[in-house]
């Protein structure tokens, strides 16, 4: 089924455009996924003809996002929302042009209940761009509640 992109990839993660920072999904195993995104200059994120380094930090949360998305549409799942708790070491040689594909690659370090922690890298042709340390929390599934009944 992969890759995926267009509509399937937009009902795969809870952000819409015009704030989606991902083009396709390329693979997705247990603790890895890889995406890639094309932008235009009048992309929210964009300025100046590059991408925002708070383009990049999304773009990177968005990969995450596709995965877990992907990981629940293969069991008819509802996809639920995640929220970033902790950026660390966030680091960037330089920003993306709107003339560049980026390549983004996470890799899942611990799961702990809702929390994942994961490590991205952004590339463009080979070269990585920039990298952090996330911390993702997943919005638990509501559970059903037994409904109450009254004694009399």
């Amino acid at each position: 089924m992969l890759p995926v992109n267009g509509t399937l990839l937009n009902e795969l993660i809870p952000q819409k455009p015009p704030f989606v920072l991902i083009s396709m999904l390329h693979e997705v195993s247990e603790h890895r996924c890889v995406t890639t995104f094309r932008f235009s200059e009048n992309h929210v994120l964009c300025s100046n003809g590059c991408l925002t380094a708070a383009g990049l930090l999304e773009n990177i949360a968005q990969t995450c996002a596709v995965k877990v998305g992907y990981e629940c549409y293969l069991v008819n799942k509802k996809v639920p929302l995640g929220f970033i708790g902790d950026i660390k070491d966030f680091r960037y040689a330089r920003l993306p042009l709107t003339s560049e594909e980026i390549r983004t690659e996470i890799t899942i370090e611990h799961q702990i209940f809702d929390v994942t922690l994961i490590s991205g890298k952004v590339s463009v042709n080979g070269e990585e761009i920039a990298s952090c340390k996330m911390k993702i929390f997943v919005e638990p599934e509501e559970k059903p509640v037994a409904p109450v009944h009254a004694s009399k």
